[in-house]
């Protein structure tokens, strides 16, 4: 028996377009992000879900209501603040450019195995990985054998990664998805194991404009 995991990264925003941390921070769509979300809510229309999750930021609930009105308006969208973005603190708001120069050592934990670190004012790379790992277990107890669509961010994507196929090698960048992309993993109750089974589709923003993410 599997139990299937859809996950949808928020469409574009200004902020994803100008190089600036969100983190927790409640920032919406932007022209091009809505077009996005239609566009992926296209895709997966003809595609069924037994369940539906996803972050309270603005940015991932318009995404997920947007993929809830093409075919699957039955289902209640449910809001969690486990699949929030990373709560970041003081680097929140901040540009790339400003990230580097006033918090060099936090910088480096966006793209490499660093989960010791503690975010200033904000949750440490334990706690984030924990509540996003925690909440993928109880999914998994209470939806055996369903299939679930996750609407959250990137940064809970690569916490997802690194639960399901594993810790990226030393020196080695942890994978980015981009805005809209469509990742898959499945959990084994037979063998009580994750597997990743898709990462970052793009294919149906074909003609789309699409934010190249960068963090460093």
């Amino acid at each position: 028996m599997l139990t299937e995991f859809i996950f949808v990264r928020h469409g574009e925003t200004d902020a994803n377009r100008a190089g600036i941390l969100q983190g927790s921070r409640d920032i919406p769509l932007n022209a091009v992000g809505i077009r996005q979300a239609e566009a992926v809510a296209e895709y997966l229309r003809d595609t069924d879900f037994d369940a539906v999750y996803s972050s309270p930021l603005s940015r991932a609930v318009k995404t997920a209501e947007i993929l809830l009105a093409a075919g699957h308006d039955k289902l209640l969208l449910q809001k969690t603040p486990a699949l929030q973005e990373w709560r970041c603190g003081e680097l929140d708001g901040l540009t790339w450019e400003e990230i580097n120069a006033r918090f060099p050592k936090e910088a480096g934990s966006f793209c490499f195995e660093q989960i010791e670190v503690q975010m200033p004012g904000g949750e440490s790379g334990f706690e984030f990985q924990k509540r996003v790992e925690d909440f993928l277990k109880h999914l998994r107890d209470e939806f055996p054998g369903k299939r679930i669509l996750l609407v959250s961010h990137g940064g809970v994507l690569q916490r997802i990664f690194r639960f399901v196929a594993g810790v990226v090698a030393e020196g080695n960048i942890i994978p980015l998805a981009g805005n809209a992309s469509v990742s898959s993993f499945v959990f084994n109750h037979k063998l009580n194991a994750w597997q990743l089974t898709s990462w970052n589709r793009l294919e149906h923003l074909k003609g789309l404009p699409q934010h190249v993410s960068r963090v460093l």
